[in-house]
Parts: structure tokens; sequence; C-alpha cells
């Protein structure tokens, strides 16, 4: 999907969109080298999580990508 088809329903600015897609795919790599395929349940859940962290202010890749890996016990 196309970050343009992303982005035309919320009100996160296409940089941090961006932002956040980096470190879920950075975040769920390294989930899945350390243990395996990430269930879709799981995805969705880190996902959701990251999302309303850039809601609420969190724009720092760091930051995002730490959530996330911490959202999944390894």
């Amino acid at each position: 999907m196309p970050d343009s088809a992303i982005t035309a329903y919320n009100t996160l600015q296409p940089a941090i969109v961006r932002t956040i897609r980096e470190a879920f795919d950075d975040a769920v790599k390294e989930i899945e080298t350390r243990r395996g395929a990430l269930p879709e349940c799981e995805r969705i859940k880190v996902a959701k999580h990251l999302v309303e962290m850039a809601k609420h202010g969190e724009c720092s890749f760091e930051r995002l990508r730490g959530a996330a890996l911490n959202a999944i016990p390894l």
C-alpha cells in the first residue's frame, strides 16, 4: 500500500508515518530473528501501539522501535 493511501485518512504527517513504518519494520525483523514469525494479531498490536504513541507526540525512530520491541515478549 503506498504511503499516500495510508495517510489519506489520518492526521499524522507523512514523515511521521514513514518513521512509524521504519520503526515497525525494523522491530518486527528483530523480533522474528529472535523468535520466529510474528503472528498477524501481534503485528497489529505493535502497529496500533506505535500509532498511538505518535498521536501523542512521539516521533523518535529509536523510541518507537524500542516500544515496539517491548510490546512483544522476546
